[in-house]
Formats: structure tokens, sequence, C-alpha cells
């Protein structure tokens, strides 16, 4: 079974991933068994972070979250991925996205959204961008442990032993500058497509940048600190909306 999944990861991954290769022997595939392949890598490992993460027990904002998080999901173009959404007890601002559409956000992050409806939507999109755009499934296919572990076990075993080892610290290491962008990128244009206000992105992030924002930019300086400058960002969007 292993060697089907690194034949159908390997389809897609073509050239970028030859290149990239680390423990993988990637051949052949189709394109419908690298989707299936990537839902399936990502549910396991959402079912393993699960296990060693403290959750918080569903309440209106968690629900609130979940429904902007579907109302979102129903606007993606680019791939139907079947996106779910967890919100995490952890004590820190952090989000993931796992291959083929688990995104995960902490408590602490969805509270310095304030409960407006699209900043959290902007959060989310964001981490749907690195699905959609396939950094997810990149970044853990590069991933030399990681890799070494799917071909010793079971994708759910190998999850778990990767999530002991490396940590959820791991899960949310910095994209490159240019996925973090196009992640950005890719979230305003579908809280645009769902009929948001794609300004709430220039706000959330102008507002948690400025010192005056106290608890809520100090308790951020972590998440913001594996991304893109705050001001590179907010540039970067107006520039993509002005085009």
């Amino acid at each position: 079974m292993a060697k089907t999944f690194f034949e159908a990861i390997g389809y897609r991954l073509g050239q970028k991933a030859v290149q990239a290769k680390n423990a993988f022997d990637l051949v052949g595939g189709t394109e419908e068994e690298s989707s299936r392949s990537e839902i399936r890598l990502g549910r396991e490992m959402a079912a393993a972070l699960r296990e060693r993460t403290p959750m918080v027990e569903e309440n209106e904002s968690t629900r609130y979250a979940v429904q902007i998080g579907l109302w979102l999901a129903a606007s993606v173009k680019e791939r139907k991925f079947p996106f779910s959404f967890s919100v995490t007890a952890e004590g820190e601002p952090t989000a993931y996205a796992l291959p083929g559409g688990p995104v995960f956000m902490s408590w602490p992050l969805l509270e310095l959204c304030q409960g407006q409806r699209d900043e959290i939507a902007f959060a989310l999109s964001h981490e749907m961008g690195h699905i959609a755009l396939r950094h997810a499934l990149d970044k853990f296919v590069k991933d030399t442990a990681f890799s070494l572990l799917l071909r010793q076990s079971s994708v759910r075993r190998a999850a778990g032993a990767w999530l002991a080892r490396a940590g959820r610290q791991a899960l949310g290491s910095a994209y490159s500058k240019q996925e973090e962008l196009e992640a950005d990128a890719f979230a305003v244009a579908l809280i645009r497509t769902a009929g948001g206000d794609t300004s709430a992105a220039e706000r959330w992030l102008a507002k948690l940048d400025q010192p005056s924002g106290g608890q809520s930019a100090a308790l951020a300086g972590d998440y913001f600190a594996t991304h893109p400058p705050v001001q590179e960002r907010v540039a970067h969007l107006r520039a993509g909306r002005s085009a």
C-alpha cells in the first residue's frame, strides 16, 4: 500500500518532486489517485494530531468558526477538497494546514479575530490556500524524516511518530515567503468570491502589527514570526487589489 501512496503522490509532484525527493521513490499514478492519497494522508495526520492536542469543547464561537470555514469552502474553485475545521486548546495563536483539507486554528488565534466574520475568514482561508495550492503536501513530501517513517509503517503511525519527534510546532513552521504571499492572495480572492469584505484582511494584519495593540499584538508575535513581515503582506495585498 505504501508504494501505491508514493506512486500517486509522485504523479502530481512530477519534476519538482524528483528534484526535491527525499526518501520517496516517485513514479506513476493518476491525478485522481494523487488527490485520494493526499486526502487520506491529511485525514490520518489530523487524527494523529487530535490524539496529541487538546481540543476546545464545541461552543458558540467554535461553531461560528466552522460555519465560516464551510461558507468559504463552498466557493473554492481550484480543488474541491473535503475541508474540515477544528479549534485547538493550545495556549498560543497558531494555525495548521494539513494535506487534503484539515484546517486547525487555536483558540487564542480565534479570539484575536474578536468575532469579526471576515477576519476569521481570512485566517482560515489563508490556511485553505496552503492546502488548495498544495503547499502543505509539498512541505511534508520534502520532509526526510516523515517520508522515511511513511516507508516503515502505516500513514497513521507515521504521522503519530513524526508528531512525537518533531512536535506540533513543526506543523506551523514557516513556508517560503512566496508561498505565504500566495496563500494571502488566495485568501482574499476566496473571500471576495464568497461575498465577504476583502479589506478585513488588511485591517486584521494592520491592527495586530500596531504596538498599541497591547496584549493582542504580543500574543500574536510567535504566529506572525513564521510569516513575512506584516507590512510586506499588507503591501502585497494592496498591490493585488489595485492590479
